[in-house]
């Protein structure tokens, strides 16, 4: 047998088709992206945790629910994934033993600003098997001792794409729980930005505002909106920021964590910290419809050259390859 061929036979022995991955509902559309990868998810649904929201993403025909509080299960989990150091890594390590199954831990979060040194250090050991980050700055604020893998999000460009609609003349922005999270999402700054300008809010905001109705109506609105403000300020990288910028639509963002990674000031959309440079950004958009169509282009061209979504996909096989490699 040549050493080609113990080769083959090694890595298919090593490596599986479609795996069956043991998770948690997060956030639904990149889970919606992460199921492009072909496996088989499945969500453990117990008092507490969040449940999937059609409101944000149709589940994919691959992902599934189980019954509440069930996970021993006659399925073979080949791996649990964990999105959140808030819980779910608790949860998974304690079922880890059960299931014999490593886990592999992805991190959307930040660190708290203002958590005890003790708090933050219990959080940093919480290390899977194999550990994924969203952004290099954000494996750089958990500062852990382990191996760091980033794969970056991906976006659906073919359905969060420009339209040749007409401009609504108004400044829209995306988020939920806005005034509750106001710690991350920035809501009193929105408000100080925006005020005496014509907005649009979209999300689950009760007395404000309501989620879109399904994807394509958000889509709609990206493609619609003259100008999207994204005010976050404890947020690797804001989904709704991408999806805008997937849209062709002229993005106005603070220039926090990775955001001044992706965006060039005054090419691809407009970032600042101060609140006044932020509005005149704004105006200027609002009144200038070649400067829009001209960031909204460039802003396009960025997701599309990176943040791909076949890129994406094959970062994640090769990370579920190498967590099923670590099974015992």
């Amino acid at each position: 047998m040549s050493r080609r061929t113990k080769s083959i036979i090694l890595d298919s022995i090593l490596q599986k088709d479609k795996y069956n991955i043991l998770t948690f509902d997060t956030h639904e559309r990149y889970q919606t992206q992460l199921a492009k990868t072909g496996h088989n998810f499945y969500s453990i649904s117990y008092k507490g945790a969040k449940e999937w929201d059609s409101n944000f993403a149709s589940k994919p025909s691959n992902y599934y629910t189980l019954p509440r509080h069930e996970y021993l299960t006659n399925i073979d989990f080949d791996f649990i994934l964990s999105q959140s150091k808030f819980g779910q890594f608790q949860f998974s390590s304690q079922i880890k033993g059960q299931l014999g199954v490593p886990v592999l831990s992805l991190e959307h979060t930040l660190p708290i600003e203002g958590w005890p040194d003790n708090q933050l250090q219990a959080f940093k050991m919480m290390t899977g098997d194999v550990n994924v980050f969203i952004s290099e700055y954000s494996a750089g604020e958990w500062a852990m001792n382990c191996d760091n893998i980033i794969i970056h999000h991906s976006v659906d460009t073919e359905l969060f794409c420009p339209a040749d609609v007409e401009k609504d003349g108004k400044i829209l922005s995306v988020a939920n729980d806005f005034e509750k999270r106001d710690y991350c999402l920035n809501f009193s700054g929105w408000k100080r930005i925006t005020e005496g300008l014509p907005v649009k809010l979209v999300g689950d905001n009760p007395g404000l505002s309501n989620p879109a109705n399904g994807v394509e109506d958000l889509v709609e609105k990206y493609q619609s909106a003259s100008v999207f403000l994204n005010t976050s300020t404890i947020s690797p990288i804001p989904t709704s920021l991408l999806e805008a910028m997937s849209c062709g639509c002229a993005v106005v963002s603070t220039a926090t964590c990775m955001i001044p990674e992706i965006i060039e000031n005054g090419v691809n959309g407009f970032i600042s910290n101060d609140e006044e440079e932020l509005k005149s950004y704004i105006k200027d958009l609002l009144d200038h419809s070649e400067l829009r169509r001209n960031v909204g282009e460039a802003a396009r061209q960025t997701i599309l050259e990176k943040f791909s979504e076949q890129k994406f996909i094959n970062n994640w096989n090769e990370i579920f390859d190498l967590t099923y490699r670590m099974k015992k």
